[in-house]
Parts: structure tokens; C-alpha cells; sequence
């Protein structure tokens, strides 16, 4: 069964998302192996024996240029591995000038042929819901791409006093999603990572916005909470998608362990690359 995933990373010198020093840190924390550094060659070829079509996040650039940069390296692994890239999710960095980010993300989206930006509120904590934002969420409806935005508990400071200033609330389906959902009608909306502790506000906003899905990676599938679970298989059918967070989760993992829950085949089918095709506008269908 093909799988598109929504949430993965590259292990390239280019397009790594971060350090050899915190690759030492993650693999602890994980107990993973991450390939730092494979060629392209090299990490396509891990992707496509997977059967993998990947969505990829991509670093934050410290600039401008830096961000075209990094859209002209997209733009070619799109166009030179077709079989495995699907596109990449469009960077952002808080500290650049908002004004003229809007401008430089609608030439990253042409360059990179990316969807819209992958937004993560508690490293910045502001929430997506914020005015500031309403400028990205028109250009990305005007481009008809979607966007992603990040739900639910976060690894960042977790187990620190005051959990290095992260607030939770930056992660809340509602009103955060809700209201975006609400004001960008014509713009649709990822909700990213498993949404516990907010899994109920999460199907509630799935079930009342069409143009809202979850896909729902950083945890194992055995470990989400049972009211996810249970919706998975009824009223969220078609908006659940997989994300396996590579390379935290190693692909065989992360697949096994949806398979090992079980989920109708067709169910899987969704969650694997049906929904994926809706969301991303890679078909014509309408959930």
C-alpha cells in the first residue's frame, strides 16, 4: 500500500532540520538512529524501498536568501525524484520581517513547488489564531494551498521548571484551529501531531469544519487515547492522516504499528494516502 507522509524529515547535509551535535541528543532521547549525513541518492532510495511519498519539513532559515536558497533545493529534489517527493511544507522563522515574508513565501511556494507554511505556536508562543497571520492565510487560499499547524502536547521544555516558558495553550484545537477554520473557509488546515490532551476538541473541529484534517504523528498508534482511536474508525474516517515523524520513528515502526491496531483495510487506505489526496489537492475529490 502506498503511503504519502505528512511529517517527515530529510537526513541530507542541505536539508537536515538540525545539528550533528543534537543528532548525539536526539538519538538518546529516541533511541533512534539517524543517518546524518546521506546523499540525496542515498536518502531517496531509504524513502522509496519504504514506499514512502513524502511531505518534508524543512529548517528555518535565518534569512531571505537563505530561504530561497532552500527553495531552489526543493524545487530540484521535487523535480529529480518525482516517485518519493510530493512537496515540502514552507519554512518560517519568527524573527524575520512578516511583512516581507508573505512576499518571499508566495515565491518559495512557485520556486519549491511546497505547500503552505507548517506553523509551530509553542516556539513561538503565539497562536495561530493570531491577526498577525491573517496575511499568510490569504495568500495560501489565493495559492490553494494548504497550511499545517501544530495541536496537542509538545516535547518542547516538557519535564523543565515552567517547561522553558512553553505554553500548552498555543496548541489547543479550540479556539485556535477553530478559529482560522472559521475566518479562511476556502483555506484548508493540518492540524499537526496527536492532539492529546485536546483530542476531544480536535474531533469536534474535524467533525464541524470541512476544511480541517489531523495527521497525527509523534506517537505510536497503540498509545492514542481511545476516543481517537474510536473516531479513526467512524466519524473521522476521512480526515486522520499519517505523519511517521522520521527519523524519531523509523518507517517500519511506525507502519506496523497502524497495522497491528486493527483498522479496517479501507481505513487504512485513508489514513495511509486517501485522505492525503484530498487535503493536499492531489485529486479532485471533496471530503
Amino acid at each position: 500500500m502506498k503511503i504519502i507522509d505528512l511529517q517527515t524529515q530529510m537526513t541530507t547535509k542541505k536539508g537536515a532540520m538540525f545539528s550533528l551535535e543534537m543528532k548525539d541528543f536526539f538519538e538518546t532521547a529516541f533511541k533512534a538512529k539517524i543517518p546524518y549525513y546521506q546523499t540525496e541518492d542515498e536518502m531517496m532510495d531509504l524513502f522509496r524501498r519504504a514506499g514512502i511519498k513524502a511531505v518534508f519539513c524543512v529548517p528555518n532559515p535565518e534569512s531571505f536568501d537563505e530561504m530561497k536558497k532552500l527553495g531552489d533545493y526543493m524545487g530540484k529534489l521535487k523535480r529529480d525524484y518525482p516517485d518519493v517527493v510530493c512537496g515540502s511544507w514552507a519554512p518560517y522563522n519568527h524573527e524575520l520581517d512578516l511583512e516581507n515574508y508573505v512576499v518571499e513565501l508566495e515565491k518559495y511556494i512557485d520556486n519549491a513547488g511546497s505547500f503552505g507554511f507548517f506553523y509551530y505556536g509553542a516556539a513561538t508562543g503565539v497562536p495561530a489564531n493570531d491577526e498577525r497571520f491573517f496575511p499568510i492565510y490569504e495568500l495560501c487560499s489565493k495559492k490553494k494551498v494548504p497550511i499545517k499547524i501544530s495541536v496537542g502536547h509538545t516535547a518542547m521544555g516538557a519535564g523543565t521548571p515552567g517547561g522553558m516558558g512553553v505554553r500548552l495553550g498555543t496548541e489547543r484545537p479550540i479556539p485556535v484551529i477553530d478559529d482560522v477554520a472559521a475566518q479562511f473557509p476556502e483555506l484548508i488546515i493540518i492540524a499537526s501531531h496527536c492532539p492529546w490532551p485536546f483530542q476531544s476538541e480536535m474531533i469536534s473541529v474535524l467533525i464541524h469544519k470541512a476544511n480541517v484534517y489531523n495527521e497525527v504523528h509523534g506517537w505510536m498508534p497503540k498509545y492514542f487515547p481511545e476516543e481517537l482511536k474510536k473516531e479513526i474508525n467512524s466519524r473521522c474516517k476521512n480526515k486522520i492522516m499519517f505523519g511517521s515523524d522520521y527519523p524519531f520513528f523509523q518507517f517500519d515502526q511506525i507502519i506496523n504499528g497502524w497495522k497491528n491496531e486493527g483498522y479496517k483495510p479501507e481505513v487504512l487506505e485513508n489514513v495511509f494516502y486517501k485522505n492525503a489526496e484530498k487535503a493536499l489537492g492531489l485529486t479532485s475529490a471533496i471530503s
